[in-house]
């Protein structure tokens, strides 16, 4: 299969709705600490990780009151589900693996 370019993926993502809610609009998270540090992707001040890497989630979900900053990673994690799992989902339902597409070895269960 032909891979997407980042702006379809993107547009595929926006499609799928939030991963925690189905809610839409959503906004796009990179996936990085918690459960993606197993793949180096780690968080700091402007790190940012691949654009394959991402999540669709409701405001409230990203940067609302159960946002990831607010909760902070391991308890939003906790709280809803690893953004690894997460990210097996998204690629599940959009037939790619955004695990390749990055870069990264994974195998997707």
């Amino acid at each position: 299969m032909k891979s997407p370019s980042k702006k379809a993926h993107a547009a595929a993502l926006r499609a799928l709705g939030c991963v925690i809610s189905g809610l839409t609009p959503v906004e796009l998270h990179h996936c990085m600490g918690g459960s993606m540090r197993q793949f180096g992707q780690l968080r700091g001040v402007g790190m940012r990780t691949s654009d394959w890497l991402q999540i669709p989630l409701a405001p409230r979900y990203h940067t609302g009151e159960l946002g990831i900053d607010a909760l902070g990673i391991e308890t939003w994690e906790r709280t809803f589900a690893p953004q690894v799992e997460l990210l097996e989902r998204v690629s599940a339902e959009l037939g790619y693996d955004v695990f390749e597409l990055a870069g990264l070895e994974h195998e997707i269960p």
